[in-house]
């Protein structure tokens, strides 16, 4: 391997070769650069060698308490992982052994946040996880190596996506930065949606292979989206956050994410949701002084099927395009009466029509679109729909997609972050604190 020094006049050989081939037509532009990028990639590559080696141990030591464990020197080891210029490093680094632990402690890895990561340097890792997070590991894989300039497997992607997903905190204390719950607002946004997703049916004592021939069930996972807007400065902040398992884990995890995005210091809270039962009980027992907004387009969905009973097709038309703009209004009372006379008239299915008339009955303190609008809110919450199908949709309900329990979880943690801009924050190494022992 070269000498730092003894790249630059190499530059300058290599500036002028590539600008006579030019000029004399031999090499078009685009191959110039990739050959720019070999030398730099090289270059790079030595200086951080250079680095890595320049690191010094964090102790000499041969005995040293790690968290009050003794930790015993053994031996001397190799470290090595490829980095961001696809080339291999390695140096010799001092392996301890911890009592009542079975993995070695090597404190340099700690000090260089490379236990973190899955035989790759810190920055490879981010990259695998944050590419990993956005979409299938092939695609994603191709991509990266494309953007990289060399190859990178799927499953190298898929290690490194899973095992960052596994230490992401996925607690809304622990998860969202703690300057936003002392953060004030304006209006703080809440909309909550769910969405089925494909898992394996895992069946105790069933793995490897087998536990992959196991049939498909779909799990509820549920999304929230926090949006906090401020008149004063302009801002908007927004935290997205998902979670699997029941109503009552997930409102507790909705509970949380609010009161960490600072839900005590908004100045206005809406709630806005489509008109299942469970949503409003979270909105009733966690937000009992926000203004409750029924989604407009759900509101849309149930009045164009209560028109589709209509009778006559034209009614059926001159009736929504009607109610429709009255809706948009807020005169949900008026449209009310005039849905239960068109049932009395006649319909195609009395007990359907019965059906919708009751959801806008059961709604109708959540319809009052004229009055939410004139105060700025939104009536519609296409927010967290969209978050839905970006958060689950897009990365877990591909084509032949069907993920593992674990698996699922820590890709959606890897995603989440993804999503929230924190990914960052997963790799700033936190080294052990150790004391020489007595």
């Amino acid at each position: 391997m070269k000498k730092l020094n003894e790249f630059l006049p190499l530059a300058e050989i290599l500036v002028n070769e590539l600008a006579e081939q030019i000029d004399s037509q031999e090499l078009s532009l685009k191959s110039a650069e990739e050959k720019i990028l070999e030398f730099v990639y090289r270059i790079g590559h030595s200086m951080l060698v250079k680095v890595v080696r320049s690191v010094k141990e964090p102790t000499q030591e041969n005995r040293v308490k790690v968290e009050g464990k003794t930790a015993l020197y053994k031996d001397m080891q190799n470290l090595a992982f490829k980095n961001r210029f696809g080339e291999r490093i390695t140096r010799r680094r001092r392996r301890y052994a911890i009592e009542g632990e079975s993995k070695g402690y090597y404190p340099l890895d700690e000090k260089l946040g490379l236990d973190q990561c899955g035989f790759f340097s810190p920055l490879m890792t981010y990259l695998m996880a944050f590419f990993g997070g956005c979409e299938a590991y092939g695609p994603a894989a191709k991509r990266l190596s494309k953007a990289l300039g060399f190859d990178v497997s799927s499953t190298a992607v898929q290690n490194n996506t899973e095992m960052t997903g596994r230490r992401i905190e996925h607690h809304p204390f622990k998860a969202i930065p703690g300057k936003k719950q002392s953060e004030t607002c304006d209006l703080m946004l809440v909309q909550i949606d769910g969405t089925m997703s494909p898992q394996i049916h895992e069946e105790q004592g069933i793995t490897g292979r087998e536990s992959l021939k196991q049939p498909t069930e779909y799990k509820e996972c549920n999304v929230v989206a926090i949006e906090k807007n401020s008149k004063t400065t302009g801002k908007s902040d927004r935290w997205v956050g998902a979670q699997y398992g029941s109503r009552d884990i997930f409102e507790n995890y909705v509970r949380q994410t609010a009161l960490k995005m600072g839900q005590l210091l908004a100045k206005d809270v809406v709630f806005l949701a489509d008109g299942a039962k469970h949503n409003w009980e979270i909105q009733k027992t966690n937000f009992p002084d926000a203004t409750p907004i029924l989604d407009f387009y759900h509101a849309l969905e149930h009045l164009a099927d209560f028109c589709s009973l209509i009778p006559k097709e034209q009614t059926a038309k001159h009736s929504y395009a009607k109610w429709r703009a009255m809706l948009y209004e807020g005169d949900v009372y008026q449209i009310l009466e005039e849905m239960k006379e068109s049932r009395e008239s006649g319909s195609k299915d009395s007990d359907e029509a019965q059906k919708h008339i009751n959801y806008f009955q059961n709604n109708k303190w959540r319809m009052q679109y004229q009055e939410y609008r004139a105060k700025g809110y939104p009536i519609g919450s296409g927010l967290v729909e969209g978050q839905c199908k970006l958060v689950v949709g897009k990365r877990f309900k591909g084509n032949g997609m069907r993920w593992k329990k674990a698996d699922n979880m820590a890709v959606l943690d890897d995603r989440l972050a993804v999503l929230n801009n924190t990914l960052d924050t997963y790799f700033v190494p936190k080294p052990r604190e150790f004391q020489i022992a007595s």
